[in-house]
């Protein structure tokens, strides 16, 4: 077996016993992604261990709501590592996650300079993207300049999760919805993600892991819902998992996480047994898991008779609305 790192093994360990990591639920408003509540399967605990002993990127394919982006956060507070996350568009670039110049603040500065004075340094005008953060932080804060150049606007790490402040030295980056881009997205990444390092050359200055406070890699989870196919070189890069939608039971144990109410309730807890079971993966009604748990929020919340008709309104407001959205459409 090859020799692990005490480092390593100590992430691995964590890991390994993240199903027994204290939750901390929040009220519950819209799609949560502060990592403070999340129940990993066996099979999402090994696929993470896997991409940390391999420094490959995590992808996660499955269908939307079905807890994917939620895992990022969660694994970063289990490590106690920094958290970056970037949400891809169709708009978006490869360099969007490495890093910008702010050209228009370089220009406004030139102009207002005193005739004959220095425009500052152009190490003053990059702004690191999360890649760059994630894997070299140090560098990042003095915006690619050497250490000993001042550098006139020192930068400070986004702050992606709320009320988290992280003590390891390591991070998680999440890049969410990578099918939302064309190919050329995936491929402008091949190096950046497998080599873990890139070069600026507006400053002609390298960026790779291992910098003052990053000797881990960082741990990349990328997210796909499978709405365009990824280029296979991409793919190979990568630890791929996928995330399938939760059965009744395990629809209940989320739903108890999230809820602590549900777990000290018999009644309640029957009620949520019987969505469940109406709506797990593979059912003729199926709700993804974000969808369910927004169901027991409102049912929390306004009780009511589960056959009553304002409850079915429910749950053609929250559940139904693909089909709802079809006859529209049709109509229209």
């Amino acid at each position: 077996m090859n020799e692990v790192s005490p480092a390593l093994a100590g992430l691995l360990t964590a890991v390994a016993n993240m199903a027994d990591v204290p939750q901390h639920p929040q009220p519950r408003k819209g799609d949560r992604r502060d990592g403070s509540v999340y129940s990993p399967t066996p099979e999402i605990i090994t696929a993470v261990q896997v991409a940390l002993i391999t420094g490959r990127p995590l992808l996660l394919a499955g269908p939307p709501g079905c807890g994917k982006s939620s895992l990022a956060g969660f694994v970063a507070r289990t490590l106690d590592f920094a958290y970056l996350e970037f949400v891809v568009t169709d708009e978006s670039s490869p360099q969007d996650l490495l890093w910008n110049v702010d050209v228009i603040a370089r220009l406004r500065d030139a102009q207002l300079a005193p005739e004959g004075g220095e425009v500052p340094p152009l190490n003053d005008y990059i702004d690191p993207g999360p890649l760059w953060w994630a894997l070299d932080p140090a560098s990042a804060g003095r915006r690619g300049a050497d250490k000993a150049v001042e550098v006139g606007r020192p930068c400070r790490m986004p702050v992606h999760l709320k009320d988290y402040t992280p003590q390891g030295a390591g991070a998680v980056l999440l890049i969410d919805e990578i099918d939302k881009a064309e190919s050329s997205f995936c491929n402008g990444l091949l190096v950046p993600l497998g080599s873990r390092q890139f070069h600026v050359p507006d400053i002609d200055e390298g960026v790779e892991n291992g910098g003052d406070r990053a000797p881990e890699s960082p741990l990349v989870i990328i997210t796909t819902n499978g709405e365009r196919d990824l280029p296979e070189a991409f793919v190979r890069r990568c630890v791929v998992l996928a995330v399938e939608g939760p059965d009744a039971e395990r629809l209940e144990e989320i739903a108890g996480l999230h809820f602590p109410a549900v777990r000290a309730d018999a009644a309640l807890l029957e009620r949520v047994g019987q969505l469940a079971r109406r709506f797990e993966t593979g059912a003729k009604e199926h709700a993804s898991t974000a969808e369910f748990l927004d169901l027991v929020s409102v049912m929390l919340t306004m009780g009511g008779n589960a056959d009553s008709e304002q409850w079915k309104l429910v749950e053609r407001l929250v559940v139904e609305k693909p089909s709802v959205r079809k006859s529209l459409f049709t109509s229209w």
